[in-house]
């Protein structure tokens, strides 16, 4: 076989051919390792990341020949703020926002990451991950991502008050309950919080919560520094803010004469012996609970919440 054959046999050999491109992309794999440039995120950028990973944030896979992963987020027109201030923070790590998405580019930094808070492509909770999760930064995303600040009422008609409850909600539904408590105990273990597990039907039927006036004001302050400049979060970040968007719904609930007032967790005084004596007598002589808590000068609520206490203690 002369050398024009050799050629030509070497040009239609299909499993020859299909070794050089197997060669030639196991090369240019090479090629794009050794000039991929650094991507060393700050300690504050990794919490940022961290805590958008276990909210809106996820990692893909790159283009089919990439070798790499990349991270991304999705997000509504309303939150557009809010995503350039993510861009902003982590714009040397090359984020940017197109359309109404914030991505990164593709990089052995977050395929390592991949490897840590995926499996079979679900996300988990690892002790090891949770571990680095330990600067405000990492709550500020984690609950601008994934939270809710409620506010539910209670009427005093004889003070003629409306009493506003903030409560805060992360919606942890892709995770299972062992890692939602693993979550909430890591939580209240760094920023001094009190996160308890709430059931609900959606998900895997967890979240996490905070109930009281006292501890929703302690996250917020917590996150202040970071949330400021960000105007556009403030019916988040913000209970009065959150409130007076409510005004006009509470006047046409209530009357437009009532005085509004953020409940205290120091609101409630203890009932002393005598009260939770007449309370008793009250209510097994049929009176309603809106007729004891006048007499007692209570709010409703509150009649409602003692009866259940003494009803459980079997005291009625």
């Amino acid at each position: 076989m002369n050398e024009q054959q050799i050629i030509s046999f070497i040009k239609k050999c299909p499993k020859y051919l299909k070794q050089q491109r197997k060669n030639l992309v196991k090369h240019r794999r090479k090629w794009f390792e050794r000039n991929t440039p650094e991507l060393k995120p700050t300690f504050e950028q990794e919490q940022i990341i961290f805590g958008s990973l276990l909210g809106d944030g996820y990692i893909s896979k790159g283009a089919q020949r990439s070798i790499n992963y990349y991270y991304q987020e999705h997000f509504g027109e309303n939150q557009k703020d809010y995503r350039k201030w993510k861009e902003e923070m982590l714009k040397d790590l090359h984020f940017k926002i197109s359309g109404n998405y914030l991505r990164s580019p593709s990089h052995p930094y977050f395929t390592k990451l991949e490897h840590e808070i995926y499996k079979d492509n679900i996300k988990i909770l690892s002790k090891d991950f949770l571990n680095k999760c330990t600067h405000p930064l990492f709550l500020t995303t984690l609950y601008l991502d994934d939270g809710s600040l409620t506010i539910s009422y209670t009427f005093n008609k004889n003070k003629n008050v409306v009493y506003c409850h903030p409560t805060i909600t992360i919606h942890t539904l892709i995770f299972t309950k062992k890692e939602n408590l693993k979550l909430a105990t890591h939580l209240n273990k760094t920023f001094k919080t009190n996160f308890i597990l709430t059931r609900c039907p959606d998900g895997n039927k967890y979240l996490l919560k905070l109930n009281k006036q006292s501890e929703v004001e302690h996250l917020l302050t917590l996150i202040k520094p970071y949330t400021k400049n960000i105007p556009s979060m403030k019916y988040k970040t913000d209970v009065k803010e959150n409130i007076r968007k409510k005004e006009k719904h509470i006047f046409e609930k209530f009357n437009k004469n009532v005085t509004i007032k953020i409940s205290s967790s120091n609101r409630r005084r203890r009932y002393k012996k005598e009260e939770v004596d007449k309370l008793i007598s009250l209510k097994k002589r049929g009176i309603t609970d809106q007729a004891i808590a006048d007499k007692l000068n209570r709010t409703y609520w509150s009649i409602v919440y003692k009866l259940s206490e003494l009803r459980k203690a079997g005291m009625l």
